[in-house]
């Protein structure tokens, strides 16, 4: 029977239903007992409780701006204000009130994020002390986030468990003023980090090989895991398409990941509506995300923006009625930075879902080279307007080609993001780390 460590988790990314870390999170944890989880976060969505039910809720006594910018953001917002912490220059700006052109300003020359500072106070200390945790797990943050987690490290003394979701480190800090010296404190905490931990754990292989090259250690790869025996059931019956078929987009919507890629697939619908060749596209994002973007993406009739789904079944029966499922990844040079090894969360459940996938994106990125190696997604890994309408009216025309995709993406997920196989590994990697501590303590 396996020994679970009581667990610490740390992280600006809880346990959700809606967010791809959240979703990512709770597949991974599940079945570890609930009273050995506690989840300290600064996570703005709401948390779930299906994983996990202990949390700490990260204020500004524990990570805020530092001074004179905390001063400074309070001047605008009034004697308000709460505990949510901000962790960039874009967050500070839009929660403070100020005007649009005064927050890109403000991010132009200070850069994309404010320096931090953290404190182990003592209502956090307390709380860690009553759980007494075993092994600390992170996916690491903000300056501030890291500063926190060598505070706990130094006072708990309790091993460490890394987690890479994005090239954040490649891309964080490049622009502004106050960008050079956060940069220098982010590899600084960085590398203290990734050498003091027990175990060092990569979104994908090929960040895994690309950070075990960079930081000199070895990196074992993990990412979302679904549980295939439940959910084959709620898989598409017929690869036979609607009229007018569908083409669906699931997930968050941000500037350095896929906005740009997914206004150009609201482009495309709207030409191929206009020409005669009848189309629907529905994107299902967290409606701060839907609302942020609505002008640019809602660009015809044809496209249309609804909520993120929270309950699973309702997820899945959703991802199976639509006629093809679309994954975007932007081509621009910030975002290729930051999301050249990401794997999006959602890919498992698009798998099997049996409905056929569509990916528009680099070919430098991690997950366009996955699917055109596997074969689990016709992809379109250009930037041509013309080739991304052949490839939509493709998947919604050939009847082969629907078919190949479908069978490849369902034989894919059973073979390499099964949870029955992917949770144990990350389970057992996490109890290694622990009982590494327990044998050394005990040596």
């Amino acid at each position: 029977m396996t020994q679970f460590p009581r667990l610490l988790f740390v992280t600006p990314h809880a346990f959700n239903h809606v967010t791809g870390g959240g979703v990512a999170f709770t597949n991974l944890f599940r079945g570890w007992p609930a009273d050995r989880l506690l989840t300290v976060h600064n996570d703005p969505e709401p948390t779930s409780d299906e994983v996990c039910r202990y949390y700490y809720r990260l204020g500004s006594a524990e990570i805020d701006l530092a001074e004179p910018f905390a001063s400074v953001r309070r001047l605008f917002r009034g004697s308000g204000g709460g505990a949510a912490v901000p962790g960039n220059a874009q967050s500070v700006a839009s929660d403070g009130g100020l005007k649009s052109a005064a927050k890109q300003v403000a991010v132009r020359l200070l850069g994309d994020a404010f320096p931090e500072r953290a404190a182990l106070t003592p209502e956090l200390e307390g709380c860690i002390a009553a759980f007494r945790p075993d092994l600390l797990y992170t996916i690491l943050g903000s300056n501030g986030m890291m500063t926190l987690i060598e505070r706990i490290l130094e006072r708990f003394d309790i091993p460490l468990v890394v987690h890479f979701m994005d090239d954040w480190p490649a891309a964080a800090h490049r622009s502004g003023l106050l960008a050079a010296g956060e940069r220098r404190r982010m590899e600084a905490h960085l590398r203290h980090l990734i050498e003091h931990a027990a175990e060092c754990l990569a979104i994908s292989s090929a960040m895994a090989a690309a950070y075990g090259e960079r930081y000199g250690r070895g990196f074992q790869a993990f990412q979302n895991a679904i549980d295939v025996a439940r959910w084959k059931s709620a898989a598409k019956a017929s690869l036979m398409v609607h009229n007018p078929p569908e083409l669906l987009y699931v997930g968050s919507i941000f500037p350095n990941a896929q906005l740009e890629a997914l206004i150009d697939c609201a482009r495309a619908v709207a030409e191929l509506c206009d020409r005669g060749f009848p189309i629907r596209f529905s994107i299902s994002t967290p409606s701060g995300h839907g609302d942020r973007y609505r002008d640019r993406l809602a660009v015809h009739p044809a496209v249309t923006i609804e909520d993120a789904i929270r309950d699973d079944a309702k997820f899945y029966v959703r991802l199976a009625a639509a006629d093809v499922l679309l994954i975007p990844v932007n081509f621009d040079a910030d975002s290729l930075r930051f999301i050249r090894y990401s794997m999006p969360a959602k890919t498992p459940a698009y798998m099997v879902s049996g409905t056929p996938i569509l990916v528009y994106g680099s070919p430098e990125t991690a997950q366009v080279q996955y699917a055109r190696a596997q074969g689990w997604a016709h992809v379109v890994d250009r930037r041509d307007a013309a080739a991304l309408q052949e490839g939509i009216r493709a998947m919604m025309e050939n009847a082969d080609l629907r078919r190949r995709v479908s069978e490849t993406a369902r034989a894919t997920v059973v073979r390499y993001h099964d949870a029955a196989a992917v949770r144990a590994a990350f389970h057992a990697t996490l109890c290694r780390a622990a009982a590494r501590q327990r044998a050394e303590a005990l040596s």
